[in-house]
């Protein structure tokens, strides 16, 4: 079987890296017509006039990156899969690309060229059975899954049920899986047995029937009067019958459905976890559900009429902010986060519309935070890889690009040759393993930023800081800032080791970014006189925090930085990892002067490790 064409564009600034491509994806199949260019405008214009099989893209490129050069794609709709490929090693890069529509990625590894043509074939195969299975799929659910009357597929021979629709499940009160045991016969109440069993014999004849009245009988065994029409056709060599049904009970009936569903809604509403209550323009509860009244320890008599601040949080007077009045104001929806007796909530205002189109009531949810621990734990991976990618990028994608080449182009030199000379292998081997080097010094850098294995261990700090240090030494010597350093040599701390990287990597962070026409980061430790705990100070001659800001800034989402990709979690997070782990953490800070954040860390005790 001869290997199909794979029409290849490939955008990619380095031409010694684009002819490596091109040279391991013809080797690995001949099939392979390759086209290269070095930018993306140029790309772009190949693209909205030729048709390829597959884009490989480079993330770092002239005039536009590589995630730009995909919105562009996707705005002017050109279909054709797309492999980024990377420098950088960064898993956001990673996740956006595909989000934009990016087939698969790949990390500029010293092997990873090996690896190209194999996804490059994956994503031109996938792609291809992908169309052709969208096409499918979209007839499929679009006349069948998604019609708005019973649809059974049925066995011409047996009138065993091979499928159903949504409607039919629905119709009869069975799942669908039930449905699929049984023969459409015996859904048929008695007095449209004969008849039903009439139209199977004669739908060979006439290809096409149908029927009125038809009784059908559901799961409570009550009867139900529909119409049917049906037709034979032939699928896959086999005969089958389509029937098509649809309801056509009372009004009575209709008022029963509908009655049965409010019922569902009143046991899917008791059946949330969260608090949810219907209140009125003035406060007033009109009802709550189950774990509603179990908070406020009412019960639906004597909840009604009550103020919702009053049976929340036993105040006298409406929330602050209190977002109720806006949603009658607007008609939207709104937010507010409430803190009280220790605890965190969320609550969100949603307008019911009455007759005439305007909020008559509004139904509030709202939701206990505190206890989020997960949450939590993804939120600091999560600014941890933020700001790690922030540093490691560029050094990333500077020497990754280059060891690479030197890799590929030393691994050919080395198959070319096929070991004749013994001096030269030496030279190579030399090469290999300073290029294995230079990879493990990266590896070092993004090393900080995964996991440790177990949740606590000693740990030593001064140590931990020098290592924050290091991996802002660019960002220090660009800003011309000065470190000064004054470690007292204390004793080590019991303490989950990420976790703290996270803390001083935030509040350095913040330091830096404060002082960015040049200071002085002093980092001092030291010992208290009880030997019980273990003191950090971080200060800076920067710009200092406004006094407006100070008691927020501890809040979850507050930042004045929201324009340069600021989350307003760091020092959030920082604040709940320590008083955790049973320290604490304050700050002090003159506007125009610069900020002091004082932890305080409890030191390991021999009771801490465990045996």
């Amino acid at each position: 079987m001869q290997d199909r064409d794979y029409k290849t564009l490939i955008i990619e600034d380095h031409p010694d890296q684009a002819q490596l491509m091109e040279l391991l994806l013809k080797r690995h199949r001949s099939s392979f017509s390759i086209e290269i260019v070095h930018d993306p405008i140029t790309g772009l214009e190949k693209l909205s006039k030729n048709k390829y099989d597959a884009l490989i893209l480079d993330y770092s490129l002239p005039n536009m990156n590589g995630l730009e050069t995909l919105a562009e794609i996707k705005k002017r709709k050109l279909t054709v899969p797309v492999i980024m490929v990377t420098g950088q090693g960064d898993e956001r890069i990673a996740v956006q690309a595909m989000q934009q529509g990016a087939q698969d990625y790949l990390t500029k590894t010293p092997d990873y060229l090996n690896l190209l043509p194999d996804v490059v074939v994956r994503a031109i195969e996938e792609r291809r059975l992908s169309s052709r299975l969208h096409q499918i799929e979209h007839s499929y659910f679009s006349l069948f899954e998604n019609a708005s009357v019973a649809i059974f597929i049925v066995d011409a021979r047996t009138l065993k049920v091979l499928q159903v629709n949504k409607m039919a499940s629905q119709l009869l009160e069975i799942s669908q899986s039930q449905l699929l045991k049984k023969t459409f016969i015996e859904f048929c109440s008695s007095k449209s047995v004969e008849k039903m069993q009439k139209v199977f014999s004669e739908i060979g004849k006439k290809k096409h029937s149908s029927m009125d009245n038809l009784l059908l009988v559901q799961a409570n065994r009550r009867v139900i009067p529909t119409d049917m029409s049906c037709s034979l056709v032939q699928v896959e060599g086999e005969e089958v019958v389509q029937l098509f049904i649809r309801d056509i009970r009372e009004k009575v009936k209709m008022q029963q459905q509908l009655l049965l569903s409010r019922q569902r809604l009143i046991s899917l509403f008791d059946g949330i976890t969260d608090l949810i209550s219907v209140q009125d323009a003035e406060h007033n509860l009109v009802m709550g559900n189950k774990r509603y009244l179990q908070f406020t320890k009412h019960t639906n008599e004597n909840i009604t009429g009550e103020k919702c601040f009053k049976a929340l949080f036993n105040r006298d007077e409406p929330c602050t902010n209190c977002p109720a009045h806006e949603t009658y104001k607007t008609g939207e929806s709104r937010f507010i986060e409430i803190f009280h007796l220790g605890r965190t909530f969320h609550i969100w205002t949603f307008p019911m519309e009455g007759l005439d189109g305007k909020p008559q009531f509004l139904v509030e949810y709202c939701q206990d935070v505190t206890e989020q621990k997960e949450i939590e734990k993804q939120l600091i991976k999560s600014e941890k890889l933020a700001t790690l990618g922030i540093l490691s990028s560029g050094i990333a994608h500077e020497l990754r690009n280059p060891l690479s080449i030197i890799e590929t182009a030393r691994y050919t030199i080395e198959d070319d040759l096929g070991h004749q000379y013994e001096n030269i292998d030496k030279k190579l081997a030399i090469i290999k393993r300073n290029i294995r080097r230079a990879s493990i010094i990266i590896d070092n850098l993004l090393q900080f930023s995964r996991n440790s294995e177990f949740q606590k261990e000693k740990v030593d700090v001064e140590s931990l800081i020098d290592t924050t240090l290091s991996l802002f030494q660019k960002e220090i010597s660009v800003r011309n800032i000065q470190i000064d350093l004054l470690f007292n040599n204390v004793p080590r701390l019991f303490f989950s080791i990420d976790s703290l990287k996270q803390v001083f990597l935030n509040i350095v962070m913040n330091a830096v970014q404060a002082m960015p026409k040049g200071g002085i980061l002093k980092i001092i430790t030291s010992l208290s006189s009880d030997r019980r705990w273990v003191f950090v100070d971080f200060t800076d001659n920067g710009m200092g925090i406004p006094r407006e800001n100070m008691k927020y800034i501890f809040t979850p989402f507050f930042t004045t930085k929201s324009s340069t990709g600021g989350t307003g979690l760091g020092l959030y997070l920082s604040y709940s990892i320590i008083k955790k782990e049973g320290g604490d953490i304050a700050v002090q800070s003159k506007p125009g002067f610069g900020t002091t954040f004082s932890i305080k860390l409890p030191v390991a005790t021999m009771s801490d490790v465990p045996y």
